[in-house]
């Protein structure tokens, strides 16, 4: 069983469809469609073909919003343009916003990605923010850096963002949840983990790149304030295959939220 599982995991990734329920969205965005992709690694493991397919796939589901969370590189500059030629292709009304992982750093490749962002039209979150405005209600997305390689500004993230509002957070590490306290932050959005990329019966995965174990490892989970949704991501790592835990791209549709809980 598990050769067929492997091989579906390196020729494509599955649609994961969730919706959530988020304090503080206005009406305006009830019903918002955000598709999350992460985890890229385009290099001599990851194709730019397999990109090209997830940025046709995603495309395909007509999303409001994408937010692409980091690694777009397994390591090295040499691979930054090819991946983001592919990513360049992405479409959706809202925008396409982004934020760098580790990976991007490795090799003095941080800059060359951040210019190869600006040219495919993917927005830089990096400690920062935008606010998508829709009649009369608004939407505050924002990212911090990479919980490993760079610093995270959360309340330079957040400013602009009022006590009534809820963010969307785009972190590249889902354990960065865990020093958030700040309950503007309605989700934050993450990959990282891979979903342990390789899954075993009975034992689960042997190997998450997470503090916290399996807490962090893949879908929506609960930090000590604030919820964050992890994706499996796209691509892989080392070892170049995955085992009963396909790649994906996750289609949110979020909801308002009418209580002051969700």
């Amino acid at each position: 069983l598990a050769g067929p599982r492997i091989l579906a995991g390196l020729q494509s990734c599955m649609v994961n469809r969730r919706t959530i329920s988020l304090k503080g969205l206005s009406a305006e965005f009830d019903g918002i469609r955000v598709a999350l992709l992460s985890d890229f690694h385009h290099g001599k493991l990851v194709t730019a073909k397999r990109i090209r397919n997830a940025v046709s796939l995603t495309n395909s589901l007509s999303p409001d919003l994408i937010a692409l969370t980091g690694d777009y590189v397994h390591r090295g500059r040499e691979w930054v343009p090819g991946c983001f030629r592919e990513l360049a292709a992405l479409q959706a009304p809202l925008g396409v916003f982004g934020v760098l992982g580790n990976h991007d750093h490795y090799l003095r490749s941080s800059e060359s990605v951040r210019s190869a962002m600006r040219t495919a039209g993917v927005i830089d979150l990096t400690n920062t923010n935008r606010t998508i405005r829709r009649g009369n209600g608004t939407l505050h997305l924002c990212g911090v850096g990479d919980l490993w390689q760079e610093k995270q500004h959360l309340n330079r993230a957040l400013d602009g963002c009022t006590q009534a509002e809820s963010a969307l957070l785009l972190s590249h590490n889902p354990d960065y949840v865990e020093r958030i306290r700040d309950e503007r932050v309605g989700l934050v959005l993450s990959g990282h983990t891979h979903g342990g990329q390789c899954v075993f019966p009975v034992i689960g995965a042997p190997i998450i790149p997470s503090r916290f174990g399996h807490k962090y490892a893949s879908g929506l989970c609960q930090g000590p304030t604030a919820r964050v949704f992890v994706t499996r991501g796209v691509g892989h790592s080392f070892p170049p295959f995955r085992i009963n835990c396909p790649a994906e791209i996750a289609l949110l549709t979020l909801k308002s939220c009418p209580g002051q809980r969700c």
